[in-house]
């Protein structure tokens, strides 16, 4: 609303208002197309001196309302202005495949992801900025390793087979790893097949559309970014000193029947002097620096509408050694054309270069001896030379700092050219042209070190060059149209024709022995290793129609249909294509007449059900459906001598799609005029068909073809609230999501299959995928008696007191693992959750995300976890301390043994499965916006000065176990997570 003076003056003053909350303090006002701007006070009143007098138009924002124009009339000089509230955001236009669609009328699972929940957070990757951010969305960061890809899955486990989601960069198949975070403007995660089926058999594990920002209407616009922060490990075990260690050893050894290997005079040596030495926490800095820099010119006129954006991202690595991290360099043109009223044209181009470099041996390598070592060793003696402690042939420290690199030089360039014509009203073809070009090249150089201490391995140096590339191309046409007939009928249509193809190659070379121990290049090595040396490539393809057709009744009944025809190179003719249609349908019960009697309580209220198909061809194997003539130079043996030969690859041209089922249902509710927004949904997947290798007869003689033989459901839900609300100038928002998943083999044709060795899984119907399976511990031995009395392994010599009790499952007397194993929880989170308060004040605003897992198993092995793993002189770690005793009954760990002595303990059972559910507080950030009336003065639209706190605190009971909760490794062998703290700076002129 809008009341107007008639006095001619440049300088306007006026009032904001809503209409249920009186004055809006801390309301932005701006002339529009400039940076001109000021904010109301305490009552709402502003003035603002006009750059422009004539024909000026304000804009008012406000958070939780929607944003109005005012064109201001010749002689106005005083105006009231009332905004809606819009904290729903439900008429929101929000991002679905091949177009858009008003949020108020999604039918489907759809969450959105704006660029508030990426900005400034100090992520190397736009993995990590999603984590707990959308319902559903599972994210697990479990290594800060420069380089590292965070795994992601939506709505848990479908398959067997890929889990990955599909995710689409503007159009485009491409990875969120490569893209630059402050690029984006939203995410949508699509999790039902109603919201997914039009991508087919590529969203059978969900989808997440990437939409990256454009320019807005006015002026050219500059923005500027950059935070630069320092990184820290976050969890390291925590180690006996280095006395407790000897006397732990002295009752190792004894209770295994053998001498003590360290005196009194030792021990208390030890306790006196040191050393107290952690080899592992040796291999890292005390912190790494990380830094982003992006630059971004954008802007709208004349029908043209454009942004390019530079970036540049710098991660150091925390481990020691010669400038190891990761640099990632970005480039990005968006530009969009309006050549006349009915046609358009867009482009968009992407670059994006990632140097990593890291030491040339494997971080499990690293890590493994590292935590093995006892505290009594340095690692590097008083004359600065690495030490090579007992049972072992190198040192780790050197292998970091003297052994060499392995630098990645990974390129990748995405983009597209797009079309779009309207012949007539509301009808629109559409022509895309899409595609990414990746290149890969890796260059090692396992450098030999020279120790002075004897028996020293790591003597010779290796060179290996790797190197591939691929070429994805999707061009598709569409043809959209809606309108809407008689008031109240609205139709919207699409029809499509889309092709994939994909091709890729690679070689790699290893040689041996550069003379001299520099300049590693192939050229220089003195032998080339055939066993390294390879080259192959493969390429698939995709043909697919598609349609979808949508309508809604009076604003209220919402009805939609989708249908994709696909068909794979992965399966023969006459498997080839698969019918994958959905259909979803909503009522908005709010429109009804019967509710307007709860409208000032409950603003908005839809019920939504969806029913589709998708299907699943992502199995690795691209070509079993063909037998293959392959050919080798020792295919048989005659007179023990090798004979080349070709033979039959193993096949089976019946294979076909996998068939996910799923159902979603949801209820989306809207509170206190949209100030608080409810949505709740349940789902049941089915995946059928599922690709599996079957057991064969031994006569076959070629091994296991993939059979469509599994089948397994997903059941879960999901819960999203938020709420926002000004209480004097402060203006607050809170924003949770919770989610559960649970997965169940239904079908596996009567077979099992048993992974594994140290951590062992089973596929069993009735239970999810890679449940573990293990014995079930039942406390200690406490005396001899007890022991004469219960079931013992067969697999071990002896047993003793203190010692570790198992459950005699089949109660035959003895414990073995064929009989006597439990399925004992897995590894997937359940109850995931996020949760974020933001709050602004008069130019200072914070803001705390906390994320999370309520419940996880996590079975852990290998010397992160056990006392003298493998026979090995360490490690013990403080929770070692409270070991069996005869004193000590009451125990945590069971009695100390080595060597053939551990064999009961070391058992595969629960004792090592441990509790991994978390909470963490992910992002806390600090900023300060300084006033906009100043930086008007200098040409600056606004400047936001922040300091933000990455993985700051993790609550979880595996921490007392030095692991991060997130691990997804059994050994612990991993490179920490790390916390960040760093500051950060965002100019817009």
């Amino acid at each position: 609303m809008c009341s107007k003076s008639f006095a001619q003056e440049s300088i306007i003053s006026g009032t904001v208002t809503s209409a249920d909350d009186g004055p809006l303090p801390g309301a932005s006002v701006v002339e529009k197309g400039t940076s001109n701007g000021t904010v109301t006070d305490f009552d709402g009143n502003f003035q603002l001196e006009l750059s422009n007098p004539t024909n000026a138009t304000l804009v008012i924002t406000f958070m939780g309302f929607a944003t109005k124009e005012v064109n201001l009339a010749e002689n106005d000089n005083n105006i009231s202005i009332t905004l809606e509230s819009d904290a729903g955001q439900l008429d929101d236009v929000i991002v679905v495949g091949y177009g858009t669609k008003k949020k108020v009328n999604l039918t489907g699972s759809v969450s959105e992801i704006n660029n508030e929940a990426i900005q400034g957070k100090p992520v190397s990757n736009a993995y990590q900025a999603l984590q707990g951010e959308a319902s559903g969305l599972t994210i697990q960061q479990g290594t800060s390793e420069p380089g590292s890809v965070p795994q992601i899955n939506i709505r848990g486990i479908s398959t067997i087979n890929g889990n990955t989601p599909l995710i689409v960069v503007d159009g485009v198949i491409g990875s969120l790893n490569n893209i630059n975070p402050q690029n984006i403007e939203s995410i949508s995660v699509l999790k039902d097949a109603a919201s997914a089926s039009i991508y087919g058999s590529r969203a059978a594990n969900g989808v997440v559309l990437v939409t990256t920002k454009n320019g807005e209407e006015g002026k050219t616009k500059f923005a500027y970014n950059a935070t630069y922060g320092v990184q820290e490990a976050t969890n390291f075990p925590e180690l006996a000193d280095s006395w407790e260690y000897a006397t732990l050893r002295n009752e190792a050894l004894v209770n295994s029947g053998m001498s003590p290997a360290f005196t009194p005079e030792q021990i208390m040596d030890f306790r006196e002097n040191g050393p107290n030495v952690s080899f592992y926490e040796s291999l890292f800095q005390d912190y790494a620096t990380q830094s982003n820099h992006n630059l971004s010119m954008s802007g709208a006129e004349n029908g043209l509408n454009y942004l390019l954006s530079l970036g540049y991202m710098d991660q150091e690595s925390l481990f020691k050694g010669p400038d190891y991290g990761h640099t990632r360099y970005n480039f990005r043109i968006n530009l969009d054309k309006k050549i006349n009223d009915k046609l358009k044209v867009g482009g968009r181009i992407s670059f994006a270069r990632n140097d990593i470099k890291g030491h040339a041996w494997w971080t499990e390598w690293i890590i493994e001896p590292s935590v093995r070592t006892p505290p009594i060793y340095d690692i590097v003696d008083e004359n600065g030379e690495y030490t090579l402690v007992s049972g072992s042939n190198s040192n780790p420290l050197a292998q970091l700092e003297q052994g060499g690199a392995r630098t990645n030089q990974n390129d990748e360039a995405l983009g597209n050219v797009s079309i779009s014509y309207e012949p007539i009203e509301n009808l629109v073809l559409k022509g895309v042209l899409g595609g990414n070009i990746t290149s890969n090249k890796t260059h090692e150089f396992r450098k030999a070190i020279e120790y002075v201490y004897p028996g020293g391995g790591n003597n010779q140096n290796s060179v290996a060059d790797n190197y591939s590339r691929s070429l994805y191309l999707n061009p598709y046409i569409t043809a959209t149209y809606n309108n809407t007939f008689f008031d109240n009928h609205d139709f919207d249509f699409l029809l499509g024709a889309s092709s994939e193809s994909y091709k890729t190659e690679f070689f790699g070379v290893t040689g041996l022995d550069v003379p001299g121990n520099e300049f590693g290049v192939i050229d220089n090595v003195s032998e080339i290793q055939q066993s390294g040396t390879y080259g192959s490539g493969n390429e698939w393809s995709i043909q697919s129609l598609f349609g979808r057709i949508g309508y809604t009744f009076d604003d209220k009944y919402l009805f939609e249909g989708n249908l994709r025809y696909d068909g794979s190179s992965r399966f023969s003719l006459d498997n080839r294509w698969g019918v994958f249609p959905s259909v979803s349908a909503g009522w908005i019960l709010s429109q009804e007449n019967f509710f307007d009697p709860l409208d000032g309580v409950i603003s908005f209220a839809k019920i939504r059900a969806s029913w589709g198909q998708l299907g699943n061809q992502d199995i690795n194997d691209l070509y079993g459906y063909q037998s293959l003539v392959n050919i080798s130079s020792n295919a048989y043996a005659f007179g023990n001598v090798g004979v080349p030969g070709s033979y039959y690859s193993v096949s089976n041209q019946n294979r076909t799609w996998e068939i996910s089922t799923m159902k979603n249902l949801g209820v989306d509710l809207a509170f206190f005029d949209r100030k608080l927004n409810l949505s709740v949904e349940v789902f049941d997947n089915l995946t059928e068909d599922i690709l599996l290798q079957l057991p064969v007869p031994d006569t076959y003689g070629l091994g296991q073809p993939f059979q469509n033989a599994g089948s397994v459901r997903n059941r879960g839900w999901e819960l999203t609230l938020d709420y926002r609300l000004a209480t004097g100038d402060f203006n607050h928002s809170f924003n949770v999501n919770l989610s559960d998943n649970k997965n169940e083999v239904v079908d596996l044709r009567g077979r099992e299959f048993v992974n594994g060795f140290d951590v062992q899984t089973i596929l069993r119907e009735g239970y999810p995928i890679n449940s573990y399976y293990a014995l079930k511990s039942d406390g200690f031995f406490n005396s001899e008696e007890e022991i004469q009395q219960s079931a013992t392994p067969i697999f071990a010599n002896s047993v003793q007191p203190g010692d570790i009790k198992y459950v005699d499952r089949n109660g035959d007397g003895e414990i073995d693992y064929e009989g006597d194993r439990f399925i004992l929880g897995n590894s997937f989170p359940r109850y995931t959750f996020g949760a974020t308060y933001a709050v602004d004040w008069k130019g200072l605003d914070f803001s705390v995300f906390i994320q999370g897992v309520g419940k996880r198993e996590q079975w852990i092995r290998g010397e992160i976890t056990e006392a003298f793993h493998n026979n090995n002189e360490g490690p013990v770690f403080q929770r070692h301390l409270d070991r069996w005793t005869p004193e000590n009954t009451d125990a945590t760990y069971p009695r100390l043994t080595v060597g053939s002595e551990s064999v009961n303990n070391a058992a595969r059972s629960d004792f090592y499965i441990a509790d991994a559910k978390y909470l963490r507080i992910k992002n806390v950030q600090l900023g300060y916006t300084l006033p906009q009336s100043i930086m008007s003065q200098i040409g600056i639209e606004s400047t936001r000065f922040y300091l933000t706190g990455l993985n700051l605190l993790t609550f979880s009971p595996l921490l007392d176990k030095g692991l991060d909760p997130e691990n997804i490794d059994s050994n612990g062998r991993v490179y920490p997570v790390s916390r960040v703290i760093s500051a950060g700076l965002d100019i817009n002129f």
